[in-house]
């Protein structure tokens, strides 16, 4: 079907709106304003016009000609689409207080069967993809006490029906249409609470709703025009994350939602209206896909601080920035996970096969990382390429921010294949919701902080007297040439439990030191320091053998007067926490001195 000449008409009256907008914003408005001239254009851009034209679609085949892994990856990709035919579509179901998991299993399906029939044409894969979305229209709402639910279904509908648009019938159109305004975009049409956000739900819920008003722009001419004004005057307030060195604070997994949807954010308005509101140009935002990057280790593990998991993501928004900065080289990790067949359950996945970077001569990537921000880290490997490099990340920071665990001056270890220091990560929301957890009150009191895995005793870092971290307290972080970094955890305790404390990581070769020191103590006090590991631990007076895998990392300890132990942490401590299955901890205590002084060094090593 071809577009009709209201549709063009009302697209011509959108971009002079749209002008109109621009103009209104001066340059004081915001630091990153572009010219009203990048959207000159005589009418709106027609169907497909969100993240892929076109064009887009027509040079997918040839990419695909032009690199064996991007090949294999659109093939997965319609095995799956495939295999994914007989599923009943998704129902309006809570999960707790939340619909986000039918918001994201929609968005899988339906961005999974409309590009295979974008790039097959077999028709099978648009009637599925319709009965999907004509299923999520009919639902009564969106849930929108939860608005991420909106944000994300929002999201997904629109870019299926961008996608599908000249092979959807009239009435299907509208019916879809209808349903991403009234159960969508209206609702934010002079805004929305979650604009003014500064963490993923600000990036989320812009995003969403801007993908829907494009998506319908030609129809809704005057609501497009309004949400955008208010899209664009908060889009760079949850970018402040990303200050000064691309660190995202709420860790490696929540880099990959907010910065998933802050490409496409990007993605479409450049598609769309050809500008990207300067958003790109936000500080350390391009940066960040270095810090992801880093965060990935040889083995494929992520240093999987705050609520992160340890598996690593197949990441849609490092491909994107991989392209704008290209930087080939960025996706290395994810080409070996495609050849291994993973990323499948990704919801966006087809937008990896359409942001993939060309091929490019790369340069040499660094082997190390250091970024400051509210958890500022530093980050070693000794290779690229090797499974068996050492991979050494510390991070300072601390429970102070969104998403936080008290786990400043934590640290993860890989050599020779195996992460040897991990971290337990984050426990399922719901699970903790469910048996009355406070779990987003972050004040010292909270019960968030008596669950396991988020306190400071299940960290790779020191305590004192079995006391909690501070809530309040951020530990800094300061690099002391190429090879060291110092930690600041003073910070990390309470007022008057010490007078300073400190940790330095030192790189070594194929070898780590740590080591920390407080002063100020309470004399005798006892001070623990703990490294939680999968490995089977032998002690040996002040030496600690860990073996795992067929490998050995041995830990040998020196300082003030200590005792080594082994602490298994499989069980759950209390009815609320996770288990966490073969895990143990390797603790060494040790009281104040009289002066209240403590040092205590730690080496890893293969031998």
């Amino acid at each position: 079907m071809k577009s009709s000449k209201r549709s063009g008409f009302l697209g011509s009256m959108l971009l002079f709106c749209l002008l109109m907008l621009q103009a209104a914003c001066t340059p004081a408005a915001h630091a990153f304003d572009t010219p009203a001239s990048s959207t000159n254009a005589a009418t709106l851009p027609d169907h497909p016009r969100l993240i892929a034209t076109a064009r887009d679609w027509q040079h997918l085949a040839a990419r695909r000609a032009g690199d064996a892994d991007l090949d294999n990856y659109v093939t997965l990709l319609l095995e799956r689409a495939r295999k994914d035919l007989t599923l009943m579509p998704v129902e309006r179901t809570l999960v707790g207080r939340r619909l986000l998991a039918t918001s994201r299993e929609f968005i899988r399906r339906s961005l999974l069967w409309s590009f295979a029939y974008r790039v097959t044409r077999e028709r099978v894969f648009l009637d599925r993809a319709r009965r999907e979305m004509l299923a999520v229209a009919a639902f009564s709402d969106w849930h929108p006490d939860h608005y991420l639910d909106v944000a994300e279904m929002t999201a997904g509908l629109a870019l299926s029906y961008d996608w599908l648009y000249h092979d959807l019938s009239a009435t299907d159109r509208a019916t879809v249409r209808r349903a991403i305004v009234d159960k969508g975009i209206a609702q934010a049409r002079y805004g929305h609470k979650t604009f003014r956000l500064e963490n993923n739900w600000g990036q989320v819920c812009i995003s969403g709703m801007v993908l829907g008003a494009l998506a319908v722009a030609e129809d809704e001419p005057a609501l497009a025009r309004d949400l955008l004004g208010a899209a664009r005057e908060n889009a760079f307030t949850a970018l402040a994350a990303y200050k000064p060195d691309g660190v995202y604070p709420e860790g490696p997994g929540y880099w990959v939602y907010g910065t998933t949807y802050e490409t496409l954010l990007v993605a479409a308005l450049r598609s769309s209206l050809h500008t990207d509101w300067g958003l790109l140009d936000a500080p350390g935002l391009k940066r960040s896909a270095g810090f992801y990057s880093h965060a990935v280790s040889p083995t494929g593990r992520q240093f999987n601080f705050a609520d992160s998991g340890e598996g690593q993501e197949i990441a849609p928004p490092l491909f994107y920035l991989a392209s704008e900065l290209r930087q080939p080289a960025l996706i290395d990790a994810k080409r070996i996970m495609i050849r291994n067949k993973g990323g499948l359950n990704e919801r966006f996945g087809p937008l990896v096969a359409l942001w993939w970077p060309d091929a490019a001569t790369a340069r040499p990537a660094p082997l190390n990382f250091t970024g400051q921000g509210p958890q500022p880290v530093a980050i070693w490997r000794s290779a690229w390429n090797d499974p068996n490099a050492l991979y050494f990340a510390i991070k300072g920071g601390g429970a102070n921010h969104n998403h936080a665990h008290m786990d400043g001056g934590s640290f993860v270890l890989d050599l020779d294949g195996i992460r040897w220091a991990k971290d337990l990560g984050m426990q399922d929301y719901y699970s903790l919701e469910s048996r009355g957890i406070d779990l987003w009150n972050m004040k010292q009191n909270s019960s968030r902080w008596q669950v396991f895995r988020l306190g400071s005793a299940a960290h790779n870092t020191i305590t004192l007297d079995g006391s909690p971290h501070n809530a309040a307290g951020m530990a800094s972080l300061q690099m002391q040439g190429p090879d060291s970094a110092k930690l600041n955890l003073t910070p990390l305790f309470m007022p008057g439990q010490l007078r300073q404390a400190t940790r330095t990581a030192r790189i070594e070769g194929q070898s780590v030191t740590l080591r920390d020191e407080v002063r100020g103590a309470a004399p005798g006090s006892i001070i623990r320091w703990a490294m939680t590991t999968e490995a089977t631990i032998t002690l040996d007076g002040s030496d600690a053998t860990l073996v795992q895998g067929g490998r050995t990392l041995h830990v040998r300890f020196k300082g003030t007067p200590f005792t080594l132990e082994v602490v298994d942490v499989a069980r759950p401590r209390a009815g609320y926490d996770s288990p966490n299955p073969n895990t143990r901890q390797l603790v060494a205590r040790a009281p104040a001195g009289p002066d209240g002084s403590w040092m205590l060094t730690a080496r890893f090593s293969r031998n």
